[in-house]
């Protein structure tokens, strides 16, 4: 019997097509619905998934810029004009780095970019804050994997057991 085929999620769609991930260790993507309610979602995950891994102000960090990606994806993307509209986000690590992307539907009218904003604005500081924050962060868009808006932080790792149970130091790989 031959087992059907299954196309690539968009996590693998985007990593195969970029080179980001090359140097980086994968430690999960999820995809959300694309709701203001899935900030909160994402930010849970990410704290779960990184807990152990980086210390409180690296993670504190790398959750505030996602809760912002996030929530520029749910706001501007095609992903939260549906129902059933969808974002990933992925994390990594590798080279005293955390790495993290949100992959959208992207959208007709326009790329992520860094917007002017009043000082009386109530929003349009996301990127803004990302390109404060972030060593580096950038976009790429690829017409079936959606676009991915990324960015890399200093991962500042711990020594902390992992949830298998395995140590780790920076640089090391447990294997």
């Amino acid at each position: 019997m031959i087992a059907p085929y299954q196309a690539p999620c968009r996590y693998e769609r985007q990593r195969t097509a970029s080179q980001r991930w090359s140097v980086l260790r994968p430690l999960g993507h999820a995809e959300f619905a694309a709701t203001p309610h899935s900030v909160a979602t994402v930010r849970a995950w990410a704290r779960h998934l990184l807990h152990t891994r980086i210390t409180d102000t690296a993670l504190d960090d790398v959750v505030l810029l996602l809760s912002e990606v996030v929530t520029n994806s749910v706001v501007h993307s095609d992903s939260g004009r549906t129902a059933t509209g969808s974002v990933t986000v992925c994390l990594g690590l590798g080279g005293n780095m955390v790495h993290a992307e949100v992959i959208d539907d992207g959208s007709a009218t326009s790329l992520p970019f860094v917007r002017a904003t009043d000082l009386d604005s109530d929003g349009g500081r996301g990127l803004l804050l990302v390109e404060a924050m972030a060593t580096a962060w950038g976009t790429h868009h690829d017409p079936e994997a959606g676009t991915a808006v990324w960015f890399r932080l200093p991962a500042h790792e711990t020594n902390s057991p992992d949830e298998a149970g395995n140590t780790s130091t920076p640089g090391s790989s447990s294997n």
